[in-house]
């Protein structure tokens, strides 16, 4: 679990550092334009370079999370997602498909709360536990999706406080 809530905190991270790009050149990319954000290049099928997808130690990574934490008032309001978690045997077996060069994570409203009311489309729920998940998606070299062997993709992560499991209690990494 805590792999995973370091690999949403993550995508989470490179989300938000994609707005603020630069075009740059990069020999041998087929004339394809490439984006230079953060020391990652990127074209319109993939990212690679030395700022993406790299280790942190785990202090930094309890910094950016109780950063988060503190942002939305926990431990005294804790009513907003801490972190999200996904069976590792689902992504392992997806992951096991070598056409996947990438994996993206949407942010998304879970179906059960959004088919209950037809209003509840579009409409902005915060971060609320409950109601938000991730979608995951893998990616072939072409930036293509690589669907799973059910022909889709991967969704229902489970949200902390409401699940967060047995010995998960503490939101920091250990």
């Amino acid at each position: 679990m805590k792999h995973t809530i370091l690999l949403a905190s993550s995508a989470l991270l490179l989300a938000f550092t994609a707005c603020n790009r630069q075009e740059a050149t990069t020999p041998g990319a087929n004339q394809v334009k490439t984006y230079s954000t953060s020391n990652v290049m990127h074209n319109a099928a993939r990212f690679e370079g030395t700022g993406y997808s790299q280790s942190i130690p785990i202090d930094t990574a309890n910094k950016m999370i109780g950063s988060y934490l503190s942002s939305v008032g926990y431990p005294y309001a804790d009513t907003t997602i801490r972190s999200l978690s996904f069976n590792a045997d689902t992504l392992r077996a997806y992951l096991n498909n070598s056409n996947i060069k990438d994996v993206k994570f949407y942010m998304a409203h879970q179906i059960t709360w959004l088919d209950a009311d037809m209003n509840r489309y579009g409409k902005n729920i915060g971060l609320a536990p409950g109601k938000l998940t991730l979608i995951v998606v893998g990616l072939d070299n072409d930036g293509n999706v690589v669907r799973n062997s059910a022909n889709g993709v991967y969704e229902h992560c489970m949200p902390c406080p409401m699940n967060c499991g047995s010995g998960s209690a503490d939101p920091y990494l250990q």
